[in-house]
C-alpha cells in the first residue's frame, strides 16, 4: 500500500513529457458588456454689448531709396503715436503689429526672372485698443488727420467675457440635456447620470471693417455703431441610460 502511494505521488510530481498535450484551461471569462450611453452635444449663445474696440492703423510708403522711405514711415508713425496719445489712448493699448519691407521689381519676360529693383515699399502698423467707445470716431479722425493711410480690421470686443461664458456654458448644458432626454424618450429608455462632459467656447467679435484702404478718406469723425458681440460655448455630454 505504501509503495503504491509513493508511486502515485511520484507520477503526479514528474514533469510533463516532451510532446505531451497540456491540460486545457477553463473557458475565458466573457467580456464585460459595453456601457449603455447616449452621447450628445449642446451649444449656448449669449449676446453682450462690447466695451473695447480694436483697430489696426498704419502707414505705407514707396520709394527708390530704402533709407529715405524708412525714415519717412518712422516719422509718420511717430505722428500717429502722438495723435493717439492726444486722443486719450493709453500707451499700454498701442502695440507695433507689423513692420514690412518689400522689394519692388518687374518681371523680366525675356530673361525669365525678376528684373532690376525699381523701389521699396515699407509698411508700419499699430494695433490700437480703444476703451472709450464714445471717442472711437475721434480717434479715427485724429490718426487720419496726421496722415494714416491704412486702417483695417476694426472690431468690437468684450474685455472680460467670463460672466457671459458661464451663462453660455449653462445654456449649452441645458441644450445637451434636452436633446438627450428627447432621444431617450424616442428610444424607450430612461436617462441616467452624466458620465463625461467636455467643453469649448469662443468670443466672436463683430468686425466692422476688414482690409480697408483709406488713403482717400476724409479726416472726419464718423459715427460708429458698436452693436453686440456673441459669446458662444459648446459642450459634449455622455449620459448613462437604463
Amino acid at each position: 500500500m505504501f509503495r503504491t502511494l509513493a508511486l502515485a505521488t511520484a507520477l503526479a510530481l514528474a514533469p510533463t513529457a516532451p510532446g505531451a498535450q497540456p491540460v486545457p484551461a477553463g473557458p475565458a471569462p466573457a467580456p464585460a458588456p459595453a456601457p449603455r450611453v447616449i452621447a450628445v452635444s449642446g451649444e449656448g449663445h449669449v449676446s453682450v454689448r462690447p466695451d473695447v474696440a480694436v483697430l489696426f492703423a498704419g502707414v505705407t510708403a514707396t520709394g527708390k531709396d530704402l533709407r529715405r522711405v524708412t525714415a519717412d514711415t518712422d516719422a509718420q508713425l511717430r505722428r500717429i503715436l502722438d495723435a493717439l496719445a492726444r486722443a486719450g489712448v493709453a500707451e499700454k493699448d498701442v502695440q507695433t503689429a507689423r513692420h514690412d519691407v518689400s522689394v519692388d521689381r518687374d518681371w523680366n519676360v525675356k530673361g525669365g526672372g525678376p528684373g532690376p529693383i525699381t523701389g521699396y515699399t515699407v509698411t508700419d502698423e499699430l494695433r490700437v485698443k480703444v476703451r472709450d467707445l464714445a471717442a472711437l470716431g475721434t480717434v479715427i479722425e485724429r490718426v487720419l488727420a496726421v496722415g494714416t493711410n491704412t486702417l483695417r480690421s476694426l472690431a468690437f470686443e468684450k474685455e472680460d467675457p467670463t460672466p457671459e461664458q458661464a451663462r453660455a456654458l449653462a445654456a449649452a448644458c441645458a441644450t445637451a440635456r434636452f436633446k438627450a432626454e428627447a432621444i431617450a424618450r424616442a428610444a424607450g429608455v430612461t436617462l441616467g447620470e452624466v458620465l463625461t462632459v467636455s467643453e469649448g467656447g469662443e468670443v466672436r467679435p463683430f468686425p466692422v471693417m476688414r482690409d480697408a484702404r483709406v488713403m482717400s478718406m476724409k479726416a472726419e469723425a464718423a459715427p460708429v455703431a458698436a452693436g453686440e458681440v456673441e459669446v458662444a460655448a459648446t459642450v459634449s455630454v455622455t449620459f448613462a441610460i437604463r
